[in-house]
């Protein structure tokens, strides 16, 4: 069965620096880059999961958090992952969108000092509005299937033209999967991330934290060494940065709330669950319970 037409069509430019302002502006990573859309409203009239406004700037912009992936962290709360990996991500992510060279300031190393393309055009299969105001969808190049602002079901075909899915083919990023994605592209999403995992492509064989595989993470600075899924390093970086040393209160820590820690999950098996079901602790060592990729997220609630 083909998915429903939840896609809208976007246009428009994206951008990386602000010339007037070399050192602010967008710091882009492996799975967000800021957009200018052609039309705003049309990205005003998208859904809303968690009935948040779209988080314009005052340039008519909007960061774009590509659907379907988590990308190493290279600057969460002024915490990172490996870098070597966060940082190919980006990288990667910056060749495809086709920026050229780019070079970063060493003091400000998440702001572009320069860049050969910019600003460079391209188009989004829109999904909706995220949880942070940021516009979810699937990022492309060149020239749209269809008019700026028309309905559109993405097919696995339109699906390999995306940068969100190439990130995946690379090894560069986990899949991700929210329930808001259509099942269809969700298998796609899962397929190349196992080829990706098999070929031992990009950061796959420095993977530390995974399903059945311990490793010691008792202090903030253990866990930025570590290649491990992203959406839970940003709860243990959350946690070890409020003063927590060691695993023994992460547990607790996570299921105190609902919302921003122990999101709703679909678990492999189909039945419903939690953040906390995705783990294991033994001291301070921390594995997963399942491949990160077989799980479908809820949205977070309004």
């Amino acid at each position: 069965m083909k998915n429903r037409s939840r896609y809208t069509v976007v246009t428009g430019e994206f951008h990386i620096f602000y010339p007037d302002l070399p050192r602010s502006g967008p710091q882009p990573d492996g799975d967000t880059v800021t957009f200018k859309p052609d039309t705003p409203g049309i990205v005003e009239g998208l859904q809303r999961f968690s009935h948040r406004a779209p988080k314009f700037n005052g340039r008519g912009m909007i960061p774009v958090r590509f659907e379907g992936i988590d990308a190493l962290e290279t600057h969460f709360q002024q915490m990172h992952q490996d870098l070597r990996w966060s940082k190919a991500a980006r990288t990667h992510l910056l060749r495809k969108l086709g920026f050229g060279h780019v070079e970063f300031w060493e003091d400000h190393p998440h702001n572009v000092r320069e860049v050969e393309h910019h600003p460079t055009r391209g188009y989004l299969f829109a999904n909706g509005i995220e949880s942070n105001g940021r516009l979810l969808g699937l990022v492309c190049t060149g020239e749209p299937p269809a008019e700026n602002g028309a309905p559109f079901r993405v097919s696995a075909e339109h699906l390999q033209a995306s940068v969100n899915l190439s990130q995946v083919h690379e090894g560069v990023a986990y899949a991700e999967l929210y329930d808001t994605m259509p099942i269809t592209l969700q298998r796609v999403f899962r397929s190349k991330l196992v080829e990706a995992r098999d070929a031992r492509r990009g950061m796959w064989p420095a993977e530390d934290v995974a399903k059945g595989k311990f490793r010691h993470i008792g202090l903030l600075e253990d866990l930025q060494k570590l290649v491990m899924w992203p959406k839970l390093f940003r709860r243990l970086a959350a946690y070890f940065a409020a003063g927590h040393a060691g695993l023994g209160a992460f547990d607790d820590w996570m299921r105190d709330d609902t919302v921003d820690r122990d999101d709703s999950l679909r678990l492999p098996d189909g039945e419903a669950g939690n953040m906390h079901d995705i783990y294991e602790i033994d001291g301070d060592r921390m594995a997963l319970r399942f491949d990160p990729w077989l799980l479908t997220i809820a949205p977070d609630p309004a």
